[in-house]
């Protein structure tokens, strides 16, 4: 990369500035005295980047040129040369910073604001940094997030800090698409290709630059022509600087689905060797140019087991064999790393998805030079993590992550629901674990999921230097970023309160029996509804309001990235729990008002499709026709062939309903505070001690400080526990525990339930455990989860409520009075949700009672 540092630019970055924390910020012109003059007086500081700049740059700086004429009106010219005078924008690479991977620095005097990278990427992020800091939002295309408009723009003089990624490939997997993005680039923006083409990919890169990722897993499934199959498609991916790779079940580059041209059948390794080899050799040479992640290995045509072994050993030789016919091909073409052919790199990853995960358990051995990257179970809970001597791998190790799915045991298409709570935990305890080279967030046809997208590929470039407080953080700064100060606070709630309410059911897992299954009523109660419904109404209530008090030009983006999801997850909560209260009603002899609800439940439904219609035909004058599906994809396909939430049986229909008792504890009136009481304790009422876990009375932790820790909007009660950093060594009388008092009013034998989320074992082939101590008792084992059999119907029904139970029986009475309950960690790993002690009153619920402190 030919790319020229002036001298007078490097001694600029060796000063620090006295007021570097406010560096690069936009200042009021009126007191801009040193202040860089980005625009002023109507001229805006040329943008000069080096000769013979790689594309990336180039297109970086016109887009830089571009956000700057957004916000001001003024364009800036792109040189390829700084002007003799006057203040100006220089590209230039980062002196000393070869060989750190994408790492950038901004920084500004009064003449000069300088923009380094080490690498081509860098250059791209520390660009498009500088348009963040004027008010583009990564969204402002894919979202129509508006800007805020200014004559003129000075930024703060002084020397920012030194950005680089904590992961060092971090992407997208384009996944389930054919319901929104292939329609909607085929119809509405892409129509001269008919198919996710250039033209798409182009702005995917652009927002992935913006949101500083450097890899994508193009789109794949039935329906979209193939990545390499559409012209233009690779090259712009190298003239974007994006790192090519393709799913865990399209080995080398290669589409199977629509590029396999032969009969399925002789997708087999064992009875048509030559030619698959010669199948994946094409892509190979073809991949000559540009940067490729190559995945390793083998599976079926479209997401399923490998065809032709008999057995576990006989597949687990067969890959073996597969890794050195594939890794001899990309020495042959491509030849080892460094020394590639100019302008090629390549690496190379492993995914054990699903059953190749048992295999790689079993003792498959994966080349050392090659990324290992764990799976979670599709529902956000990751299934495997890395033993010590996976961690000296010399490939490194990473994570393919689901922020939206289709499959088993029932998907989630729709929208954005996914707490930033969970994926900062689970991405956290990963990166801890070792996993830092290679992240894949699997963004379905990526509109909609939006919020999540962002904080996974935030998360990669931060992990490691965030708190459990991060999260909320992170909402908050988006909303004040797209949607101003102003309204930050109400509109952070307003996401927070619905990921919340998708904890303990998504919108598109309402239902309790799984497709294909017969009816099974919901296990809630009519209060447990009705409380759930009005929790929804209120929040679809204040996000209109905060609708009815923003500007006209915020109106789309507000509707994309809040007021659809919530209003439609309203209408599903509506039209599936209605129908559920219609069947108590009429189980209970009330037939007119049954009908009445029902009706209700199906005017919820008709405005699903309505807020939907809005979606496509209305907002931003129709930019998104064909984008959004009510719950992901068409009614008529939900029931049999995409594991979608079935429709409604009708209230005639034969289905039975189970009209459920009261929860006890759920009480109007106050309990009785006793004598002694301290704010924070916890009370029985009803025959039940129920506790958020995250309300402990107080903490102990180890010596180095390692312990429990609340993380803030994660579980049902939102504020969930888990021992950090997850590598503490937690065993013995040191162990980390947390404590609850609580008083109970009459002597009985008491059962703890606790609730945790379903957390896989960090520690290979072993379950998790915790334990429980009463007063100065000693510890009660408690076994959390044990194996990993992610098909089995009580893990299907665990992800779907995002909760997995334990119980253990105190060995004496509870005696009248006041005690204190011990959390013990002993594997890190587990994260507690609730407890509940109970002494007779408990009916298992899908959550249990609220909690009863003393104010």
């Amino acid at each position: 990369m030919h790319l020229i540092v002036p001298a007078t630019l490097a001694a600029i970055l060796l000063i620090a500035s006295p007021s570097a924390a406010a560096a690069l910020d936009p200042v009021d012109p009126a007191g801009s005295q040193g202040a860089f003059p980005l625009v002023a007086k109507g001229r805006a500081a040329p943008v000069c980047i080096p000769p013979r700049s790689p594309e990336v740059v180039r297109i970086a700086a016109q887009d830089l040129a571009s956000d700057i004429e957004r916000v001001t009106g003024v364009r800036p010219a792109v040189l390829d040369a700084p002007p003799k005078a006057g203040a100006r924008i220089e590209v230039s690479l980062f002196p000393g910073a070869a060989n750190r991977w994408e790492t950038f620095r901004l920084s500004a005097t009064s003449d000069c604001l300088a923009i380094q990278g080490s690498d081509k990427r860098a250059l791209a992020f520390g660009i498009y940094d500088l348009s963040r800091r004027i008010g583009v939002s990564p969204w402002h295309w894919w979202a129509d997030v508006p800007v805020v408009k200014r004559s003129d723009v000075y930024l703060a003089a002084g020397t920012g800090p030194v950005e680089s990624p904590a992961v060092r490939y971090r992407g997208i997997f384009l996944n389930d698409e054919g319901w929104g993005l292939v329609p909607w680039a085929a119809k509405t923006f892409e129509p001269e290709v008919g198919n996710v083409g250039p033209k798409t990919y182009a702005r995917i890169f652009e927002l992935l630059l913006r949101l500083r990722a450097n890899t994508i897993w193009p789109a794949m499934h039935p329906g979209t022509t193939p990545f390499h199959q559409v012209p233009g498609n690779a090259q712009v991916a190298d003239d974007y600087a994006i790192v090519l790779g393709s799913s865990h079940a399209e080995p080398m580059l290669r589409n199977n689905v629509g590029e396999w041209k032969r009969p399925s059948a002789q997708y087999n390794f064992l009875t048509h060797r030559e030619t698959v080899l010669d199948y994946w050799e094409q892509r190979v040479r073809q991949r000559t140019k540009g940067e490729s992640l190559f995945t390793l290995g083998m599976r079926g045509i479209h997401d399923s087991p490998i065809m032709g072994p008999k057995s576990r050993a006989q597949r687990i030789s067969i890959l073996e064999e597969i890794f050195k016919e594939q890794r001899a091909m990309l020495g042959k073409h491509l030849k080892a790393v460094p020394g590639a052919q100019e302008g090629s790199s390549f690496s190379q990853i492993f995914c054990p998805y699903k059953e190749v995960l048992d295999d790689y358990r079993a003792g498959l051995k994966v080349p050392d030079d090659v990324t290992i990257v764990w799976p979670d179970d599709n529902f956000g809970y990751i299934r495997r993590f890395a033993a010590p001597e996976e961690r000296k791998r010399s490939g490194g190790l990473g994570v393919y992550y689901h922020l939206s799915y289709l499959g088993a045991p029932m998907s989630w298409l729709w929208f954005d629901s996914l707490s930033p709570a969970l994926v900062w935990s689970e991405m956290t305890r990963a990166y801890e674990q070792g996993a830092r080279t290679f992240w894949v967030g699997n963004v379905g046809d990526l509109k909609g999921q939006e919020l999540s997208a962002e904080f996974f590929l935030h998360l990669a470039w931060n992990a490691g230097r965030t708190t459990p407080e991060e999260p909320a953080r992170f909402l908050r700064a988006v909303a004040a970023r797209d949607f101003g100060e102003k309204h930050a606070e109400a509109i952070a709630a307003i996401w927070a309160r619905h990921q919340h309410l998708a904890v303990a059911r998504k919108p598109e897992h309402l239902q309790w029996h799984l497709p294909l299954t017969p009816y099974r009523p919901t296990e809630l109660t009519e209060e447990e509804m009705l409380s759930r419904l009005k929790a929804y109404a209120a929040l679809e209530r204040d996000a209109d309001a905060i609708a009815s008090g923003l500007p006209a030009e915020f109106q789309d983006a507000y509707y994309q990235r809040v007021g659809y999801p919530v209003a439609a997850a309203a209408a599903a909560n509506e039209r599936y729990f209605r129908a559920e209260l219609a069947r108590v009603q009429k189980a209970g002899g009330n037939d007119g008002e049954a009908l009445e609800t029902f009706a209700i439940s199906e005017r919820a439904g008709s405005r699903m499709d309505d807020l939907t219609r809005r979606y496509n035909e209305e907002i931003a004058g129709g930019k998104w026709r064909h984008i959004v599906r009510v719950n992901g994809v068409k009614y008529e396909d939900w029931k049999k062939k995409f594991l979608l939430a079935e429709a409604i049986p009708p209230l005639d229909s034969s289905a039975q309903t189970v009209v459920h008792a009261p929860e006890p504890g759920i009480v109007e009136k106050p309990p009785v505070v006793p004598a002694g009481a301290r704010p924070g304790d916890f009370l029985e009422v009803d025959g039940v001690v129920s506790m958020d876990a995250g309300h402990f009375t107080a903490s102990s932790d180890m010596k180095d400080g390692a312990g429990w820790r609340s993380i803030p909007g994660l579980g049902r009660t939102g504020s969930a526990v888990t021992v950090l950093p997850s590598t503490a060594a937690v065993a013995g009388s040191a162990a980390p525990r947390l404590s609850y008092r609580f008083h109970v009013a009459s002597r009985g034998q008491a059962t703890i339930r606790v609730r945790l989320l379903p957390t896989h074992p960090l520690v290979p082939g072993q379950g998790l455990r915790l334990a429980l101590a009463v007063d100065k008792g000693r510890p009660l084992p408690l076994a959390v989860t044990s194996g990993f059999d992610t098909d089995s119907e009580e893990w299907k029904h665990r992800v779907l409520a995002n909760a997995t139970h334990a119980t253990v029986k105190l060995p004496e009475d509870l005696s009248p009075g006041w005690h204190t309950l011990h959390l013990v960690a002993v594997d890190t790993g587990v994260v507690v949700d609730k407890i509940v002690i109970d002494l007779g009153g408990l009916r298992p619920s899908y959550d249990g009672p609220p909690e009863t402190r003393t104010p």
